[in-house]
């Protein structure tokens, strides 16, 4: 009995002990953005807020949002991933785009349209 007892308790601490780690590495990582600047948060549920940060607490921070022009407030255990910046255009689904995957859709489109130009040379006859 007290056997399956700590089985239990110890598979609870294994599993509980990421959550509280991910908490620290959202902190550090909001404390390195800093007060005032640009980050873009994504929550456990999917959400993503984009703004300034305009308070760094304890066990909490707050970010003045931008598309909803208003103060958030987000605990670190709710949060999923933090990155500085945010984009500033939007996609069709209303959503800011990342800064390195518009890099990325410009790269390739450059990338087809040169291969298209060499391959229209190469087939040229003339």
């Amino acid at each position: 009995m007290a056997r399956q007892f700590l089985c239990w308790v110890l598979t609870l601490v294994l599993l509980a002990g990421p959550a509280f780690g991910q908490a620290d590495k959202i902190h550090s990582q909001v404390d390195k953005i800093g007060v005032l600047g640009n980050v873009t948060v994504t929550t456990a549920t999917g959400v993503e807020y984009y703004g300034s940060v305009n308070r760094i607490g304890a066990d909490d921070f707050s970010i003045n949002e931008v598309d909803q022009r208003r103060e958030i407030t987000l605990r670190y255990g709710e949060v999923k991933r933090v990155r500085a910046g945010y984009g500033n255009t939007r996609n069709i689904r209303g959503q800011r785009i990342h800064p390195r995957t518009r890099l990325i859709v410009t790269l390739a489109v450059v990338g087809g349209l040169l291969l298209l130009a060499i391959v229209a040379v190469a087939a040229d006859k003339s």
